[in-house]
């Protein structure tokens, strides 16, 4: 069983780090992958925080950098230089490290299906990753996993693992229900009459609409995304050392993606630690239903659950785990 260390008070990280093979991590430059915010987001990792985090690893003679990779969509993040500069007006370049965007990968093929990891990450055989965990609306929720499962590839691989979980629709079993059009939160789906329509300038390919499709009129075109999110994290951390710190509070319905991500959706739980990522997430997701049971299932149309299930066949991780309180 997997060792997950919970713990509420940051003061506690430094004991936490002790359950672990820290010291392996000694003398070695290292990513500190993490989300530096969208603009306008409210709930994304604040540098104070983020901080602590960094001053506790220099103690252990580490020295992390700052790291992400660019995004698929419009906005600062979708460059080098313009995530850079979110990440300066978010104060992350006030933390005595270096803040390396990456938009090149290196192809790596998991499961048959290629992903570009970002180069510094495949580059790397130490990672610490810090984790904010929340809602997400293509996968129910947000944790460890899909910080390296999207986070750690590059844009064109983003939008392959969108495009390649988009709908295909059967005429022959479809009963035009319109639940997959109730479900789309980005109205891509139409519904009259014995009419079904899917405009694609509007389809986000999460595959929602597939998964709360009841007579299997609907298929992904390629992979369900939660287990093309797990083939690409699989990508990015198989053989390498990795420790996952996933701050489990300001749980917002949506991701530190979405500009506006409210409503917070559960109380704040706390801190957790592992060297395990598809532990970790379990863990947390146990820890929220404990207080808001099938939260995400009914703010997002999904369960996050399938991302642990599809992490632990293809080896990416357990999710038997032994939950260290203190």
């Amino acid at each position: 069983m997997k060792k997950v260390v919970f713990f509420k008070d940051i003061k506690k990280f430094s004991e936490a780090l002790e359950y672990f093979d820290i010291d392996s991590f000694e003398g070695r430059q290292i990513p500190l992958k993490l989300h530096m915010g969208e603009k306008k987001n409210k709930y994304f990792l604040k540098p104070d925080f983020v901080k602590q985090i960094i001053d506790e690893l220099k103690k252990r003679k580490i020295e992390p950098y700052l790291f992400d990779t660019t995004v698929a969509y419009p906005g600062l993040r979708n460059s080098k230089t313009g995530y850079k500069k979110l990440a300066e007006i978010h104060g992350f370049s006030k933390l005595g490290c270096d803040i390396i965007i990456d938009d090149t990968g290196i192809k790596t093929e998991i499961e048959e299906h290629v992903y570009e990891v970002a180069t510094h990450i495949a580059e790397s055989t130490h990672i610490f990753a810090l984790s904010h965990v929340k809602g997400h609306i293509a996968t129910g929720m947000g944790g460890a996993i899909k910080n390296f499962g999207m986070g750690g590839v590059t844009k064109e691989t983003k939008r392959k693992m969108h495009h390649g979980s988009r709908p295909i629709f059967n005429q022959e079993k479809c009963t035009y229900c319109g639940e997959c059009s109730e479900v789309c939160f980005f109205n891509a789906i139409s519904v009259n009459g014995n009419n079904w329509d899917l405009d694609m300038d509007s389809c986000f390919g999460c595959g929602v609409c597939v998964n709360n499709c009841n007579y299997d009129a609907l298929k992904h075109k390629d992979l369900d995304f939660q287990k093309t999110l797990v083939y690409a994290a699989k990508a990015c951390v198989q053989n390498k050392n990795v420790l996952y710190f996933n701050d489990v509070n300001r749980i917002a319905k949506s991701c530190d993606c979405h500009p506006y991500a409210g409503p917070i959706i559960a109380p704040d739980i706390g801190y957790l630690l592992s060297d395990d990522p598809v532990a970790i997430d379990k863990a947390s997701l146990d820890l929220i239903y404990e207080q808001k049971k099938d939260v995400f299932e009914k703010e997002n149309k999904i369960s996050p659950f399938k991302q642990i299930k599809y992490g632990e066949e293809v080896g990416l991780g357990s999710s038997s785990y032994k939950l260290i309180k203190f």
